[in-house]
């Protein structure tokens, strides 16, 4: 990471496994020394959760007292804040150097949630098809005239109405 870019104040999250040989009892212990790290050199803290026991998608190698133990779960957590990107420079430091990190990444990110809903907004399906015309839509170098068909027929309400016009489309 360049942290010389930019001096003024980001927001940033940092994902973090911690090892699984760690037991349940310092996990917070450890997680609290993250979180003292980062606010110690940030401006603040915006949102966090605490490491939770999972399995890694791929094996992860670490160096522990010159040998290297391979890692199949870890406890993964996350720290949303806001800080400089000296502050940056500092946090990775302590990192790396900590022997109960297994692995990290920090990003540059939103303050606002950004969390995924479950059900995409209903809009903004209905926009993008207002975007493209059907009439626009070419299968294999020809207008393809089911789509021409499906955009002269009026909205489907019923089970009775989509049937006709499913049954328009495929006739």
């Amino acid at each position: 990471m360049n942290h010389k870019e930019h001096t003024e104040p980001r927001v940033y999250e940092l994902g973090y496994h911690l090892v699984p040989t760690v037991s349940e009892e310092q996990i917070p212990g450890i997680s609290g020394a993250v979180r003292g790290m980062i606010e110690k050199n940030s401006k603040e803290v915006i949102s966090e959760e605490l490491p939770v026991f999972i399995d890694l998608a791929y094996q992860v190698i670490k160096t522990v007292e010159h040998k290297n133990k391979r890692f199949d779960e870890a406890y993964f957590g996350w720290i949303k804040f806001e800080g400089s990107p000296e502050g940056i420079a500092v946090i990775e430091e302590g990192l790396k150097n900590n022997e109960n990190v297994l692995r990290y990444i920090i990003v540059k990110t939103l303050r606002e949630s950004t969390y995924l809903s479950k059900k995409f907004p209903s809009s903004n399906a209905k926009n993008r098809e207002e975007n493209i015309a059907p009439e626009e839509v070419v299968v294999a170098g020809e207008i393809a005239p089911a789509l021409k068909a499906a955009s002269s027929e009026p909205e489907v309400t019923t089970d009775e109405e989509l049937d006709k016009v499913i049954g328009k489309l495929v006739s």
